[in-house]
């Protein structure tokens, strides 16, 4: 009777009991130890744990593509970018999902390659929004003009197009014409009114030295204001292109918002995702 009692206990028990953990040494185990590493923000190590999966596991797909989505993943958290978007450019030819085409295609575009993420995103753009966006900022970025595709967004580029510019050819006569009003024009009226008093005490020193008949004052004077006023020209000029890179960093700032992919998706062996929070 005792017996009988006891073998439901025994049979629960073992039911409970955890499973054992994956071998060090078998790609479940080293890919574990991975997960763990990145979890930790240790991605660097992670990176390496990911690679020696597919060094002695490339032939079986499914590991492979974990063993792949990890190491992207890890060299994004790095911000090695290109490091990244070879990573999910192997994981993109095996899997050519559209999250790991949007992973592959932001990581080129995070790394500088506009050209190749232009390609690689704008297959998608006439049917997702995300994809149109991040597509017209990489050919934006780009500079190829002369290859504008449908496809992208032709809003955002006539809105990249009407961004305020200053003319650094009109900072800089301007500033020519009357000390401070160029980098006036560049909005930076500190500067200006910098340029302005600097120039007009040199310039009043050098008349009232040459009235006295102080020449060699007078030409030491002039000497330094000629290059004061030569630097004011060109702070001018070099204002305006500050001017122009700042609104420019900003849109594109303000456009890259919501777009960039900000979670990491690893595919499991039964279809699901191990979901990561870390943002590009």
């Amino acid at each position: 009777m005792k017996k009988i009692l006891l073998l439901p206990l025994i049979l629960l028990l073992a039911a409970r009991a955890p499973a054992a953990p994956p071998s060090p040494e078998s790609a479940e185990g080293i890919l574990s130890f991975a997960d763990a590493l990145y979890q930790n923000d240790d991605s660097y190590r992670a990176a390496t744990e990911y690679m020696r999966v597919l060094h002695h596991f490339s032939e079986e797909d499914n590991l492979a593509k974990r063993a792949l989505a990890g190491l992207g993943k890890s060299y994004a958290s790095a911000k090695r970018w290109e490091d990244a978007s070879g990573a999910y450019g192997a994981l993109f030819e095996r899997d050519p999902s559209d999250q790991n085409r949007l992973n592959y295609g932001s990581a080129l575009y995070l790394a500088g390659r506009h050209s190749p993420a232009v390609t690689v995103l704008s297959a998608k753009s006439g049917e997702k929004p995300q994809f149109k966006t991040l597509a017209t900022l990489a050919w934006l970025k780009s500079g190829d003009s002369e290859a504008f595709n449908p496809t992208l967004d032709g809003k955002l580029v006539a809105e990249y197009e009407n961004l305020p510019r200053k003319s650094p050819a009109v900072a800089g006569a301007l500033s020519a014409l009357l000390p401070g009003s160029g980098h006036l024009y560049v909005e930076r009226p500190a500067d200006a009114f910098t340029a302005f008093v600097v120039n007009g005490l040199f310039i009043w020193g050098t008349v009232n030295a040459a009235r006295q008949g102080r020449t060699e004052t007078a030409a030491v004077l002039g000497a330094v204001e000629l290059a004061w006023y030569s630097g004011t020209i060109a702070g001018a000029m070099i204002g305006a292109g500050k001017y122009n890179e700042r609104e420019r960093e900003v849109f594109f700032r303000r456009a890259e918002e919501g777009i960039m992919p900000s979670l990491t998706l690893a595919p499991l062996p039964d279809g699901a995702l191990i979901i990561a929070a870390k943002r590009f």
